[in-house]
């Protein structure tokens, strides 16, 4: 066998190298062309692209838990102190139809506004003790359950104010203050309501009698303005209201302002456009007052605004 020199041994070597960057180049070279060829005419694989990015973002916008995600915000540190938490939910004017099971995880939410949907039930609410404020109106909600003590324990204020409200059971809520149910269906109130409530607003129902199974200490406010209230006996059972509004009545009878009387804290009275006031005067109407304990500022009458005071004399 003859002998390789050494120059013959080198130049097979760069030969086997040069060959094997052809190969490696073509290689590179059929890729590139083969990407070329496929980019050269891709427009429907860009309108499949899109078309996936549509219907993946339809189905977001159909799920209520991304757009409860999306509304998070305000990042607080956990009770435990050991992290943070998204404390604000704002959720308004998404078409939601439902409040999804998986609300309940968010224990650490305090601000609340789910307004402007289409929610009928509000139940996984509930165990979210740590909501202080909540907005749910501008929905369709029907029934408002039962409220035990358990739920909702620090919640202070609540607005469900412009749904379809008939039934509105017991309201048992540990610290809540303030109840907006203006502008819905309610007829009938029979409840028992928390002794923590300072302002109750029930204008623009259907209330023809009020009627509490508990004695209410701390209401101040009530409003039962746009109603047929045809009674105001309920002042044993909310003694200490300051501002009443019974507003555009025309079924309330002149014989019930007798009642107002017993409302001994009371300083603030709304009449405004009560029907039967346009055969009495101002003077009849503070007659019929004087009885009361303290100064009243009769704010509104027969559509004019009073300033002056009855005092007893």
């Amino acid at each position: 066998m003859k002998e390789l020199s050494k120059n013959d041994s080198e130049e097979n070597i760069s030969e086997e190298m040069d060959k094997e960057e052809n190969t490696n180049v073509k290689e590179l070279n059929s890729e590139f062309v083969g990407e070329t060829n496929n980019n050269g005419d891709n427009s429907g694989d860009i309108d499949k692209d899109n078309s996936g990015k549509n219907s993946d973002r339809g189905r977001q916008e159909d799920d209520p838990l991304f757009h409860i995600k999306s509304g998070l915000s305000q990042l607080e540190r956990t009770l435990s102190g050991e992290g943070y938490a998204f404390c604000n939910l704002i959720c308004k004017d998404k078409n939601l139809g439902v409040i999804p099971k998986e609300m309940e995880k968010y224990v650490h939410l305090k601000y609340v506004n789910m307004s402007h949907n289409k929610i009928t039930d509000i139940e996984n609410l509930y165990k979210l003790n740590n909501i202080i404020f909540l907005d749910l109106s501008y929905n369709l909600i029907k029934k408002l359950g039962n409220l035990k003590s358990i739920y909702l324990k620090n919640c202070l204020y609540m607005n469900m104010s412009y749904n379809l409200i008939k039934i509105v059971e017991d309201i048992k809520l540990k610290n809540i203050m303030e109840i907006d149910l203006s502008n819905n269906e309610i007829d009938n109130l029979n409840i028992y309501c928390s002794n923590t409530v300072k302002k109750l607003i029930l204008s623009n129902n259907n209330i023809k009698n009020i009627h509490f199974k508990n004695i209410l200490t701390n209401l101040e406010f009530l409003d039962i303005s746009s109603n047929p209230v045809e009674n105001l006996q309920f002042y044993e059972i909310a003694p200490n209201i300051n501002t009443l509004k019974i507003n555009n009545n025309c079924t309330l009878p002149i014989n019930q302002l007798c009642y107002l009387n017993n409302f001994k804290n009371l300083e603030s009275l709304d009449m405004e456009n009560y029907l039967y006031f346009k055969d009495i005067s101002y003077k009849e109407v503070k007659q019929i007052l004087l009885q009361n304990s303290k100064d009243l500022n009769l704010i509104k009458f027969n559509g004019n605004r009073i300033l002056s005071k009855t005092t007893k004399s």
